[in-house]
């Protein structure tokens, strides 16, 4: 079974990118993890030249990031120099350039960006516009075009599961199950793609109350020590065992804290 699933959606989001693109605009991409930005930026790279700086915490890094795309080698270069023979070859080459994964943006960093936005044209890609969050570089946003990008909605969401049907990447019966997929992913797609491929990586029959969560439950993904009840259950106001309906809902307390769980992890901070 082929495990991994293909980008999927956001065609305004790419025509818009592309319009964008031949326009030579600055382009701000901004929402939180796990939402697509990288992705996006690698599909419209298929389409258009594009370069793609994927760490940005340093200035070194970034020639670093970018040097090692080009082929070259820096061998006695300090940092100064590498970043000025960068600005010649990138204002010549004269193509966007894009800076994934921005945040805490030191001021050297800021510096070049913005440097860099004033001879060519530059697209960021964050998870915030906060000040606090984004650095130095939030006082040059003002010059880009701001692209939101929002989770699936439930329509998004059921036709991305559908799709990963017809290929073969989960089990059939999962059609039985969009909103409780949709729920759980809150409409991210990173964290979707992560369930599906929990539920993937077994056959299961999914049916019964929280049974999606039960089977995740199963490979790991959640823990189960909040569903460790003893029979039978008491209530200690009362002192009567606990109803099933009573059991039932602590069960599916306990799945939703589970799902919360597991969303923190595939999202990784």
């Amino acid at each position: 079974m082929n495990k991994s699933f293909a980008f999927f959606g956001r065609d305004k989001e790419i025509e818009l990118l592309r319009s964008l693109y031949a326009l030579r605009k600055h382009v701000f991409i901004v929402g939180p993890a796990g939402i697509g930005k990288t992705a996006l930026l690698r599909q419209i790279r298929q389409r258009c030249p594009l370069l793609v700086c994927e760490d940005t915490s340093s200035l070194r890094r970034i020639c670093d990031n970018i040097e090692q795309q080009l082929g070259w080698t820096h061998h006695k270069l300090n940092v100064i120099e590498r970043k000025n023979r960068l600005f010649a070859h990138l204002e010549k080459r004269g193509e966007t350039v894009a800076f994934d994964h921005v945040t805490h943006t030191p001021p050297r960093v800021a510096r070049f960006i913005a440097f860099l936005a004033e001879k060519i044209p530059v697209w960021i890609a964050c998870r915030s516009d906060r000040p606090n969050e984004i650095g130095h570089i939030w006082e040059h946003l003002y010059k880009f075009t701001r692209l939101e990008l929002v989770p699936f909605t439930a329509e998004d969401t059921g036709q991305f599961i559908l799709e990963a049907i017809a290929e073969g990447n989960v089990q059939p019966d999962a059609r039985k199950h969009l909103d409780e997929l949709h729920r759980m992913s809150e409409g991210n797609p990173r964290v979707l793609e992560e369930l599906l491929i929990e539920l993937a990586s077994r056959e299961y029959k999914m049916d019964g109350a929280c049974a999606v969560s039960t089977c995740l439950i199963s490979t790991g993904a959640f823990t189960r020590s909040t569903l460790r009840f003893k029979q039978p259950q008491w209530n200690a106001e009362d002192e009567r065992p606990a109803s099933p309906g009573r059991l039932q809902r602590a069960s599916s307390a306990a799945c939703a804290h589970d799902v919360s769980v597991h969303r923190q992890a595939a999202l990784g901070g």
